[in-house]
């Protein structure tokens, strides 16, 4: 019995070892879990430290300061002691701000932009173009530099070339402007589009940017408005005050300033005010036995075409009616070509457009029943006859009028007598009332526009309407 207990007692004391043990190496086990969980957070917190530093460092070299890692708590506490305020406006320093900071050290703020606003280019010769501009800049620019590019209705190009370079204060002025020759190729006619930059002395206090342009050609028209002034007077009833010899001459100013402004087509005129003087000769000596010397002043500036500015008049009572007091369906639009011209397939081409854009402005203002014009080429340029000229609700075309080997009119016959191609364009009738009244307004302009248009197109310049 004895014995039975003492087993009893050595049982329970095992199990109780037992449970000991077990007990004992659950927490050994929940120890070591705690350890290896230790060991990653620390591990985690060596690799943030890491990156931190690696991205401080990048930070630094952006000539950024950072504070190092070891006395990251130290600053925090800091910080933290500081007034609210003053944390407020304190900023991180980012990667953003840092590359801005860069691109204002090689870009320096508000640098003072420099060009040459203004550029001005003339026909020279056949083959040259003079380009010009002021010497205003010479103050921040080192060097001008001549660009352009060719402004031809098929042949537009995009990249500017070079035609000059010009030392600031070096080169050779008049008139506190510089100007360059441009050389061409060939005497063809052609169009640039020309610009002048700069090169400036200090980049950092000055920034070029692009110039103005112009458009400039090596063409050259000469401009003649008819008659003088008083010339072909209307009287009588629904006259509106119209003499052909006054109103030709505003035909032709106007005409002047679409080409330059427009198209930079450059020209001269054969009179600019009511009185003509050529030659020693004036107004009605210039209408008569000496007319043929207002076609030869084409040759004064090497023109490369002659025009003379004209309006229409019919036969004495045409068609039944009182010679000024004509209907609109007589009403027609000629260019008269000289014995050059009809031989170059160019000015032909300046002819047809010249004549179809009077006859649409006349047809669409209510001033011709026939709004189409009879284009021609050389084969089939039509003579003028009295008949065609007062025929009704007929179109206009391009003629010519010989009197036997030389041209019948005395200004194409002075422009043919220096080679030089001529046309005599006449807008339209000023026997019709409604013409002469429609002068009173914007008629002038809309036969100017017709006329520059058919020029720049004509000669290759300006696209399709």
């Amino acid at each position: 019995s004895e014995m039975c207990i003492r087993d009893r007692k050595y049982i329970a004391a095992f199990f109780v070892c037992v449970a000991a043990l077990v007990i004992a190496g659950v927490l050994l086990q929940n120890q070591a879990d705690i350890d290896r969980s230790s060991g990653e957070q620390d591990t985690k917190k060596a690799e943030r430290i890491t990156t931190e530093n690696k991205e401080e460092s990048r930070e630094s070299e952006t000539g950024i300061s950072q504070v190092s890692e070891d006395k990251s708590e130290e600053t925090e506490a800091e910080v933290a002691e500081e007034p609210e305020e003053l944390q407020k406006t304190t900023e991180p320093v980012t990667e953003e701000r840092t590359e801005k900071a860069s691109e204002r050290k090689t870009q320096p703020a508000n640098r003072t932009p420099v060009s040459v606003a203004e550029v001005q280019a003339q026909r020279n010769t056949a083959d040259s173009i003079n380009v010009s501009w002021t010497n205003e800049m010479d103050g921040c620019v080192s060097r001008y530099v001549v660009q352009k590019r060719k402004a031809m209705r098929n042949e537009n190009a995009v990249e500017w070339t070079e035609v000059a370079r010009v030392d600031a204060g070096l080169a050779e002025q008049t008139d506190d402007q510089y100007m360059i020759t441009d050389v061409l190729a060939s005497d063809q006619p052609v169009r640039y589009e020309y610009r002048v930059q700069v090169e400036v002395k200090d980049e950092k206090q000055y920034e070029p940017q692009d110039g103005g342009s112009v458009l400039a050609s090596n063409i050259m028209i000469c401009i003649d408005p008819g008659h003088y002034a008083g010339k072909n007077e209307v009287t009588g009833s629904e006259s509106y005050g119209y003499a052909e010899g006054d109103f030709t001459l505003k035909v032709a100013t106007a005409l002047k300033s679409d080409l330059k402004e427009i198209y930079g087509i450059d020209s001269y005129m054969t009179r600019t005010t009511g009185t003509i003087t050529l030659g020693g000769y004036t107004n009605l000596n210039l209408d008569r036995a000496h007319i043929s010397l207002r076609g030869e002043y084409a040759a004064e500036r090497d023109s490369t075409l002659f025009l003379s500015i004209h309006t229409n008049a019919n036969e004495e009572n045409a068609n039944g009616y009182d010679t000024c007091l004509q209907p609109v369906s007589i009403n027609k639009s000629l260019v008269f070509v000289n014995m050059v011209a009809k031989k170059s397939d160019t000015i032909l081409s300046v002819s047809n457009a010249i004549g179809t854009g009077l006859t649409r402005v006349n047809y669409d203002m209510g001033l011709s029943t026939v709004g189409e014009f009879r284009t021609a080429t050389a084969d089939t340029v039509l003579e003028w006859t009295k008949a065609y000229n007062d025929s009704l609700n007929t179109g206009g075309t391009v003629v010519c009028r010989t009197d036997g080997k030389e041209d019948y009119y005395g200004v194409l016959r002075g422009a043919s007598s220096v080679g030089i191609p001529g046309l005599i364009v006449e807008h339209g009738m000023h026997t019709i009332p409604e013409v002469r009244k429609a002068a009173l307004g914007d008629l002038a302009e809309q036969w100017a526009d017709a006329d520059a248009y058919g020029i720049a197109y004509g000669f290759g310049f300006a696209g399709e309407k």
